[in-house]
């Protein structure tokens, strides 16, 4: 008499389990680095927006130069307050340079990461971040 047995073995059944766990040991590292890599870029954006608006504020007050104050600058950051600090401001020359940095907010997804750029009048921007 046969039996007309349906289903999977338990070997095939351990052969996708560990299949499916090779493919998650490799698929989170590289959707954590992603989610890290957009969270950078808001702060790009955002420094991008501080870096226009310290050049407006600049042709505006020639004399002054740039400022450390990111409340002078009036650029609507709110979009990224959620995520970021507000923006450390630094002028190393009034008339030539000055250094934006962004600070993941403490208990944020961002908390520990840092996106920072140094701008100098006719110079590529450096930029550094963690």
């Amino acid at each position: 008499m046969r039996r007309n047995q349906k289903g999977f073995t338990l070997m095939e059944l351990m052969v996708v389990i560990v299949i499916v766990a090779i493919l998650a040991a490799v698929a989170v590292p590289l959707y954590i680095n992603y989610v890290k890599d957009a969270q950078r870029t808001e702060a790009r954006g955002a420094i991008g927006a501080v870096i226009t608006a310290e050049q407006t504020y600049m042709q505006a007050n020639p004399a002054t130069g740039y400022t450390a104050n990111a409340a002078d600058l009036n650029v609507d950051l709110t979009d990224v307050n959620h995520n970021w600090d507000p923006p450390a401001i630094t002028v190393q020359d009034a008339q030539n340079q000055f250094t934006v940095r962004f600070d993941g907010k403490a208990g944020a997804p961002t908390a520990g990461l840092w996106v920072q750029v140094v701008y100098t009048r006719n110079a590529a921007p450096v930029w550094t971040e963690n």
